[in-house]
């Protein structure tokens, strides 16, 4: 997880990463390379939570970085650099998915969907199945928008402000939208834990 770190380690990797803004401002293309080399793992995993179309999310990702070096000057990453980079791919990808489905959208009719993994070695196989589908079904009954937010805030950690701000939303909305999602997916899995002791 990329906006997980350790104590010191902390320290280091936000300095190293302010290093490597400061190298892209002043123009440096190997800043520009190694962001690239850093983020772009999470990007694409996030990019394929959209779509399945594996070009699409590296096109987006490519104009991400083209715009990055074409606006470098300008860039404030003062909330952070995972930030600035997720909300400015977000909005690359949207803008392609909308120009390749040749329609509008809204956030509410887009997909969004995620796979939730556990640790194999301590839940054995048929139960390790059977939970996993019923997570993904009970994932399933939430809104594209309630499936994000549950994954920017519990799989990535950003605040409700970072989520708000790359959703383009109120933060009292993040709030409201993560409060439904919660209990609606603690009613669904007490229901299919109810299901399953029957």
């Amino acid at each position: 997880m990329y906006s997980t770190f350790i104590g010191l380690n902390k320290t280091i990797v936000l300095s190293g990463e302010q290093s490597l803004w400061d190298g892209l401002k002043r123009g440096n293309v190997q800043s520009l390379e190694a962001l690239y080399t850093q983020y772009n793992e999470l990007l694409y995993n996030y990019g394929k939570k959209f779509t399945t179309d594996i070009h699409l999310v590296q096109d987006a990702i490519q104009e991400t970085f083209i715009s990055l070096w074409k606006y470098r000057t300008s860039i404030s990453a003062d909330k952070g650099f995972n930030y600035y980079l997720l909300k400015s791919f977000r909005n690359q990808l949207l803008r392609l998915i909308k120009e390749r489905a040749n329609t509008t959208y809204t956030d509410e009719t887009l997909e969004f969907s995620f796979e939730v993994g556990f640790d194999k070695q301590l839940i054995a196989g048929e139960e390790y199945a059977l939970l996993s589908k019923q997570v993904k079904d009970a994932l399933g009954q939430l809104t594209a928008r309630q499936r994000e937010i549950i994954y920017f805030r519990f799989f990535e950690g950003l605040s409700f402000e970072e989520i708000a701000g790359i959703m383009n939303m109120q933060v009292r909305a993040t709030y409201k939208l993560t409060s439904r999602a919660l209990a609606a997916l603690k009613e669904i899995m007490s229901i299919l834990f109810i299901l399953k002791i029957i």
